[in-house]
């Protein structure tokens, strides 16, 4: 209780359904992402305001993330005083003479060389800085994670319904018979692996069901995409 008030903040139900907001906030800042690993719910968060730079508290940060930091801001260090020599002895009228001269010249086009090697390194490794960045926002942000709410949940579910999960409804003996519906044969990769599973399933079937191919039925396969 001292703690503050249980929350119920995703579709989770059982012994993980309830939280308290300071331990999910914690959670969530240890794995830098907004969704439930369980339900995939995205919560829902309200950004209060920034706490006092005498209130931010540090996050877990791996070798590897540190790594990257370092290469990012060196690379950028880098990329602006190269980028700033470049332009003063492009322009400047101080540096007529290392215009002219052939050393200068090569190291234009290594500077050039270097500052685009730089740009690449800030860019694939600028995602990794951002998600650690974003994992230290969430832990010195005010937050107000909102308990779960089953209407709108269901509201927005159905206006997302043609993105995000599709229903597919097909005659039991299409499975049966290899020649009508074969996983070579659909045109959408999205789909290919559960129809792949179901064929599998169905030549591992015994023989004597076989008899019963006369008989109405249909699959019922759920499709979501996170």
């Amino acid at each position: 209780p001292f703690q503050g008030e249980l929350l119920n903040p995703c579709r989770c139900d059982g012994s993980v359904r309830y939280t308290h907001q300071l331990c999910l906030l914690k959670w969530i800042s240890e794995r830098g992402s907004w969704t439930c690993e369980l339900c995939c719910y995205r919560y829902h968060v309200i950004a209060i305001k920034m706490k006092k730079p005498c209130q931010w508290q540090s996050i877990t940060i791996t070798l590897v993330e540190k790594v990257q930091m370092v290469a990012v801001i060196l690379g950028s260090l880098f990329l602006v005083a190269s980028v700033t020599w470049l332009l003063w002895s492009a322009f400047s009228p101080y540096a007529v003479w290392q215009r002219k001269d052939i050393l200068f010249q090569i190291c234009y086009g290594m500077y050039g060389f270097m500052d685009l090697v730089c740009i690449g390194l800030i860019v694939h490794e600028g995602a990794s800085v951002y998600r650690v960045f974003k994992r230290w926002r969430a832990v010195n942000l005010h937050w107000d994670v909102l308990n779960y709410d089953k209407a709108t949940d269901i509201e927005e579910s159905n206006r997302g319904e043609s993105s995000s999960g599709r229903t597919l409804w097909l005659p039991l003996t299409a499975f049966r018979n290899r020649s009508l519906v074969h996983p070579t044969q659909l045109t959408s990769p999205r789909f290919q692996c559960g129809y792949v599973l179901l064929h599998l399933f169905n030549r591992m079937r015994p023989q004597e069901d076989s008899s019963e191919d006369n008989c109405s039925g249909e699959v019922v396969m759920r499709v979501t995409s996170v």
